[in-house]
């Protein structure tokens, strides 16, 4: 059941509960007129026999269990007039929090975006990434890009894994259209099942083509497709100068296709280049992406790929001794922006932080002169829970309307922020506030409107109400005083840290 059928059947509820006193009060009045009673005498009467309306109401909400229901709504509507008598509070608390949230909100998008979100291929948890590694290290690491001999081998003979191979082929595309330099893709025809991508229009590469003396064909991106082509459909069959090379263009790709963060423009078949680093085990500079086969786990693959390894060693020691093979999930390539995006949200955090400590100050000052209120209220029977709970549901109010305001900030700022990254930011077109990213945002708001809110729902009178009720000071003193103190320095504490991160 949703809040709004909730909130819809509680009304109801209310409106049976309306009826049925009004019922109950005209038949005791019927009864006491039927014993001689005048109509204004027996419901005087029937009205003092049944107690206050009111009074019963809260008995039939004890027994339902609904009563906190109208408390809480009671509590909101207390919350929003107090904000509305003191738009200067209200302006401060919500700029800040606005702030804060605003900045938190906008980090969480872009480490959402970038490192969280999962690649945008089909059932992106069974893919994984394959490198070679070596025993020893040298200026660039012990780890390698494959080289086309070494994944012929591996995917000959691993059963675990579907495996396809790529690499860079950067050209000047001369024909149709004006002549631009573009990045190209040779790849293997399996690439595209092994991500779970369709082409956008025409078919894929057949496996005759993925050979040397095939006939050249090529498949354009959606840009390609546009721009030279017109996006007309005749492009299928079309023939295309990429390098000085002529080839027949058999597809279209997906406009959002992307791989490992880059856009490519022409695709042709790898199978074709005859190049001497196809067959040179020292060529390194082939990367190598595979599906997991149903059934098959990521050790079973490192263990099929650590056999080939061992063999290619003894086989070819002049190139492989010393080096295997390794699997990994396959994740976006992010390089140093990690460190950076953790570094700012840790950051942002200490600058909420900041915001919910003076907020909790402002409301502290503001709850030395309710004391008077808070204890008529204990007087007339409200419990302490009752009182922190009304404190709370204020500052969650507060918080919430802060964290509305923080999440419009973030909207208009996040994607400028995105594009000025220094030196360009991986995978920016990931970065939107979605539901994930609300969803933090609802969670950062409530857990501060808990923060700052703790300290007055605290204090709540629940003794020496006679003191509080005659009491007219309006300054912080005792507990107050030092509660306010503990803010002022954990403020200071928070800003020293900051500085030093």
């Amino acid at each position: 059941m949703t809040w709004w059928h909730r909130i819809t059947h509680l009304k109801r509820m209310e409106d049976q509960l309306d009826n049925e006193l009004a019922f109950h009060i005209e038949q005791l009045t019927a009864d006491l007129m039927a014993r001689g009673h005048t109509p204004t005498e027996a419901r005087r009467l029937a009205r003092l026999e049944l107690g206050g309306p009111e009074q019963v109401k809260e008995e039939c909400r004890d027994a339902r269990g609904t009563r906190w229901v109208e408390d809480f709504f009671q509590d909101v509507r207390y919350a929003v007039r107090t904000l509305r008598q003191r738009p200067g509070f209200a302006a401060v608390a919500l700029l800040s929090l606005a702030l804060g949230t605003g900045a938190t909100t906008v980090m969480f998008s872009l480490i959402h975006g970038v490192m969280l979100k999962p690649l945008a291929y089909r059932d992106p948890s069974r893919l994984a990434k394959l490198q070679e590694k070596t025993d020893y290290s040298t200026l660039w690491g012990d780890i390698w890009a494959f080289t086309y001999p070494n994944y012929l081998d591996c995917k000959k003979d691993t059963r675990s894994l579907d495996m396809a191979v790529w690499t860079v082929n950067r050209g000047t595309l001369s024909k149709p259209g004006a002549p631009e330099f573009i990045n190209g893709l040779e790849m293997s025809r399996d690439l595209l099942s092994v991500l779970g991508v369709s082409v956008a229009l025409g078919r894929e590469f057949m496996p005759e083509e993925d050979k040397p003396g095939a006939q050249p064909v090529a498949i354009v991106s959606h840009n390609v497709w546009q721009r030279h082509f017109g996006g007309s459909r005749e492009a299928l069959g079309a023939t295309l100068v990429f390098d000085g090379n002529p080839y027949t263009v058999v597809g279209v790709m997906p406009a959002a296709f992307r791989l490992d963060d880059d856009q490519f423009d022409v695709f042709t078949p790898i199978g074709q280049d005859t190049s001497p680093g196809m067959q040179n085990r020292r060529a390194h500079g082939f990367g190598v992406w595979a599906r997991l086969r149903p059934g098959a786990s990521l050790a079973q693959a490192q263990t099929e790929l650590a056999v080939v390894g061992s063999r290619l060693a003894g086989e070819y020691p002049k190139t492989n001794k010393g080096r295997t093979f390794i699997a990994s999930p396959l994740k976006p390539d992010v390089g140093n922006a990690k460190e950076t995006m953790y570094l700012l949200l840790g950051a942002v955090t200490l600058v909420l932080l900041i915001a919910c400590a003076n907020i909790a100050s402002l409301l502290l000052a503001r709850a030395v002169s309710r004391d008077r209120e808070l204890a008529m209220r204990v007087a007339l029977g409200a419990g302490r829970g009752r009182l922190a709970r009304q404190c709370l549901t204020e500052s969650a109010v507060l918080a919430l309307a802060g964290g509305a305001l923080g999440v419009v900030l973030a909207a208009i700022g996040v994607r400028p922020f995105a594009l000025l990254w220094p030196g360009g930011l991986p995978r920016v077109q990931e970065v939107q506030l979605n539901w994930q990213v609300l969803l933090f945002a609802l969670g950062v708001s409530l857990v501060s409107g808990l923060l700052f809110g703790l300290a007055p729902a605290l204090r709540a009178p629940a003794r020496h109400l006679e003191q509080a009720l005659r009491s007219g000071s309006r300054s912080l003193t005792g507990g107050a005083y030092r509660l306010h103190g503990v803010f002022v320095a954990s403020e200071l504490a928070i800003a020293d840290r900051k500085s030093v991160v």
